[in-house]
């Protein structure tokens, strides 16, 4: 009997290593370089840490984040001009793995978001909240849809990690 454990351990092991998430595409891995890249950018420097780069970041954006007042000052401008270009580079990459209409949504409305913070009409958190909603109102839709896919419309619960590749492996 004392053999069944190592062997069942083994076939544990197994089925985990089966289940867990297969290695990114070449496609999706130069996307990521290139996120990785357009978001390390020093120039980004003087809102490093006022607003998400991420997805992930976004969603989860500490309360600090989301009840900032204040508008940015013109370095902060210009960084986030910055971020539009670094926001553009990545989702262009991430569209040759594909892009769906709640992904272009979600990058329409946070770049309608960074363009009100740019200008000086919304402040650090009504970007943070608008970016924040924009991915989760995303990811939501997009699992909808990959439910009703897979359900044939019978709709299910459940998170699909979809990003809008905002360096988020995301907005992807």
């Amino acid at each position: 009997m004392r053999p069944l454990i190592p062997v069942s351990a083994l076939g544990l092991a197994l089925v985990l290593a089966a289940c867990a998430s297969k290695p990114p595409s070449p496609v999706q891995q130069s996307a990521q370089n290139v996120c990785s890249i357009a978001y390390g950018d020093p120039a980004l420097d003087p809102v490093r840490g006022r607003v998400a780069f991420e997805d992930d970041m976004a969603v989860k954006a500490p309360l600090p984040n989301l009840s900032d007042t204040t508008r940015p000052n013109d370095a902060q401008r210009a960084a986030l001009v910055q971020l539009d270009a670094a926001n553009r580079r990545c989702w262009d990459a991430w569209s040759k793995v594909g892009v769906s209409p709640y992904i272009e949504s979600a990058r329409a409305k946070v770049s309608a978001a960074l363009a009100a913070l740019i200008s000086g009409q919304s402040t650090f958190g009504d970007y943070n909240r608008a970016h924040g909603q924009a991915v989760a109102e995303m990811r939501s839709q997009q699992d909808e849809a990959e439910q009703r896919q897979r359900y044939g419309g019978y709709g299910y619960g459940g998170g699909s990690g979809i990003g809008l590749g905002l360096g988020f492996g995301f907005f992807h």
